[in-house]
């Protein structure tokens, strides 16, 4: 049985910590990728090892936000990342409120860390960064806890094996983005465990999808969408999860330039309207395309289902 993380948010980093002396295992670990994974179960380990609680540490706002938000969103919610570190065994998940601690010289935050914390021991990714400006490095944890905490640095993990010396191949939350971005939602799943998704409320819509026989949900949300484009698509509502196809972006054959999330949900007819539902994006189809007449759209939709029907064949969602 899995036990539960308590979730501890440091938003007045006057306050001592209460856990004792635990692995402190610390990054922004966002979409707790394969990388990200690795530097927790070594933390894990070690903490089993010593006998100690694993407290995982990250930040918010989350330090892109600050400092480079361009093309920058959040792979995982909180309550979706505090999941998966149940899963792999934390006990406790600090988030610190980032505001406070941005302009700590790397010095600085550590002996924070030493008095509010006391860890005995810590574990960071080989890129790990910290620090006003970013200049305090994996290497510099290691030598200022020298004589308080066992320290470990966890080598990256790269997209391919043939890829250790080269730096730009390491697995990373950008790369990840990136992919999301160009719609090679594919790619995804191999870094992340799951597929990327979003979530949103099924709203009203102009009811096109219907008129054509494929009637569409309308999702609204507020997470980042892949690029424009069809995609094969999982979807879940409430504990069931069902297979579709759907639209990401505009409507040029009627003209609309409003950019939109619309699911084709295969083998259903209940009303969802104001529903919370989810969309795994499996496999980017196509581009959006810009159709002569509402049949030749129909004809290429149909091709569309076929299309996805064969991809989510060999597919778990």
């Amino acid at each position: 049985m899995l036990g539960r993380v308590r979730t501890i948010f440091w938003w007045e980093i006057s306050e001592k910590i209460d856990i004792k002396n635990p692995v402190l295992c610390i990054g922004n670990f966002d979409g707790v990728h394969t990388g990200h994974r690795k530097v927790i179960s070594t933390a894990r380990d070690l903490a089993q090892k010593i006998k100690k609680p694993l407290c995982v540490m990250s930040f918010l706002p989350h330090p892109r936000f600050i400092f480079r938000p361009e093309n920058f969103f959040i792979l995982s919610p909180i309550s979706e990342k505090v999941k998966v570190l149940e899963e792999l065994g934390a006990d406790y998940f600090l988030v610190v409120n980032f505001l406070k601690v941005k302009d700590f010289e790397p010095v600085e935050f550590c002996e924070l860390v030493k008095d509010k914390i006391s860890p005995s021991g810590i574990v960071v990714g080989k890129d790990f960064s910290f620090g006003k400006d970013a200049k305090g490095r994996a290497e510099d944890i290691e030598k200022i806890f020298s004589n308080e905490a066992e320290v470990i640095i966890v080598e990256l993990v790269r997209e391919k094996e043939s890829d250790q010396k080269e730096e730009k191949n390491k697995v990373s939350s950008s790369l990840i983005r990136k992919l999301i971005i160009d719609g090679k939602v594919k790619e995804v799943k191999k870094f992340l465990g799951e597929f990327y998704s979003v979530k949103g409320c099924v709203v009203k819509g102009a009811m096109r999808g219907k008129s054509l026989g494929f009637p569409t949900a309308n999702i609204a949300t507020t997470f980042f969408l892949p690029c424009d484009g069809v995609y094969a698509c999982f979807v879940k509502i409430d504990s069931k999860t069902f297979k579709g196809v759907c639209n990401v972006g505009t409507q040029p054959t009627f003209g609309s330039n409003r950019r939109t999330l619309e699911v084709f949900i295969f083998d259903f007819n209940q009303n969802i309207y104001l529903k919370q539902i989810e969309v795994f994006f499996v496999e980017r189809i196509r581009d959006v395309m810009k159709f002569s007449s509402p049949s030749e759209l129909k004809e290429r939709i149909s091709k569309d289902v076929d299309l996805a029907l064969a991809i989510l064949k060999g597919e778990v969602s």
